[in-house]
């Protein structure tokens, strides 16, 4: 008899007695405050000046509050900051989105205090800021009146920006502006970056509002998906703009899927970022359907780089007939290239793992072992080829540069290194022409017997936890 299927939980509650359900939320309440804030808050849903009022209240005691929350402090509390703001969302915004609108106003003019009390390097405080400046335009929205009230008290808000998380506030005015209304205000910014430009000069350039004019342009440039306003802002203090601001033009105009614009800034040459001109070119030249000239750029950089994405990317604008040569060239690069790692990455990829095995045993001092990223992909690749020898060159790379550099933070890494070294020398697979499991296993006991940290990961008496604690004396 087949087993009957388990319900979602949603319907699962819904068959349930009210007074079960009661019952459980009664004790959640009891155990955990969070529930009990949680019922109390829905106890004045149809009070929105209480609910409010609640809500003011956390965030006055958040504003008055004099402690500091250290950089591990501070992701916590940028999530209680975007969990208050979801709350205010929900709850009170349907009701009375003015009353969530000034909250939400409040929350953002008290970023400083936010910065000012935390070690954002995570960035926590930061999201939830640009969190609060999108419910503030979609709350705004809600509210029903007249489009000529915002632009002005967006433009406040914006000028009070001193630590440049309010940045939604103009990237997402759509949220709350129609075209028209941004056209405006893209005319009143570019007013402002006319008299900033038109004040003297120093030595080291144009004046810094000009740069956060031109910010600002930029991110009305993303409101209106027109890139055009961004190219004249930074034009207008950079009539030459360099490779990096030609970078951003064609990638914005690609972004709204205008490739012969973007063509207008990719004519080059870029120098150091050459390739990232290139590889846009070929982005703007296929969605042109120009194909056999975007095939022609991707394969000078697939050629320079030999990757593996280089070469998808290469393959993709080829017609089929033509794949497979492109799939020899890139076998016959491979087979000459330096990096052995690298080869036998593209080897496996164009079907030949046996020459790609045979590049990494050639010559196993040739491994950077420090490659940590690229090398275990690849001894995961070889492991589903079963190329032992080659897996087995790879994790011995790994594992001496782990011992050599005395990494006592990677030596559980170590550990089970050692261990699929064992477990490919027990299959009885022959290695040559490595150096047979014993002699390199003696090698490593005798060279690293005093790295007594690793050896306790081996036995299996230390484990991962332990290994951020390790002390330098374990090298």
């Amino acid at each position: 008899m087949p087993s009957k299927p388990v319900d979602d939980l949603e319907t699962f509650l819904n068959r349930q007695d009210p007074s079960t359900l009661v019952g459980v939320l009664l004790e959640l309440a009891n155990e955990h405050g969070f529930v009990q804030a949680r019922l109390a808050r829905l106890q004045l849903a149809d009070r929105p000046d209480k609910l409010a009022a609640g809500f003011r209240k956390t965030l006055t005691a958040w504003r008055r509050s004099t402690r500091y929350f250290s950089y591990h402090e501070a992701g916590e509390f940028g999530r209680t900051l975007e969990a208050w703001l979801d709350q205010v969302e929900r709850e009170l915004s349907p009701k009375d989105p003015a009353a969530a609108l000034a909250l939400f106003e409040s929350f953002i003019e008290a970023d400083g205090v936010f910065f000012e009390h935390a070690d954002d390097s995570d960035g926590c405080i930061g999201d939830a800021v640009r969190a609060a400046s999108r419910h503030w335009l979609q709350a705004a929205a809600r509210c029903g009146a007249p489009v000529s009230e915002w632009p002005g008290r967006l433009v406040r808000l914006v000028d009070g920006d001193q630590y440049g998380a309010r940045e939604e506030l103009l990237r997402r005015a759509d949220l709350l502006l129609d075209e028209s209304a941004l056209r405006e205000l893209v005319a009143q910014f570019e007013s402002r970056m006319a008299g900033a430009l038109a004040a003297p000069a120093s030595k080291a350039g144009p004046p810094l509002a000009v740069f956060k004019i031109s910010a600002a342009l930029s991110l009305l440039a993303d409101a209106l998906h027109d890139p055009g306003v961004m190219v004249r802002a930074v034009l207008g203090y950079s009539p030459q703009p360099n490779p990096m601001q030609q970078k951003d033009f064609a990638e914005a105009y690609l972004a709204v899927d205008r490739p012969n614009d973007a063509l207008t800034w990719l004519q080059g040459p870029w120098g150091h970022s050459e390739d990232t001109r290139q590889s846009l070119k070929s982005d703007a030249l296929g969605r042109l359907g120009r194909f056999g000239e975007s095939a022609l750029v991707r394969q000078g950089l697939f050629e320079r780089s030999i990757s593996v994405r280089d070469l998808r990317r290469w393959l993709e604008h080829l017609p089929e007939a033509s794949r497979q040569m492109a799939m020899e060239r890139a076998r016959e690069l491979a087979l000459n290239h330096d990096d052995p790692a690298t080869a036998a990455t593209l080897l496996l990829e164009v079907g030949d793992d046996e020459a790609a095995e045979a590049m990494l045993v050639a010559d196993p001092a040739r491994l950077r072992g420090d490659n940590y990223d690229a090398l275990l992909s690849l001894a995961q690749s070889l492991k589903t080829h079963q190329r032992l020898r080659g897996e087995a060159a790879i994790y011995r790379s790994l594992l001496t540069a782990i011992l050599t550099r005395a990494y006592v933070r990677a030596y559980g890494h170590a550990a089970r290194y050692w261990a699929r070294l064992q477990e490919i020398a027990a299959t009885g697979v022959g290695l040559l022409p490595l150096e047979s499991h014993e002699a390199f296993e003696a090698a490593i006991r005798s060279r690293h017997a005093r790295k007594s940290a690793f050896w306790a990961h081996v036995s299996g008496k230390r484990s991962d936890h332990t290994d951020a604690k390790g002390r330098a004396g374990d090298a």
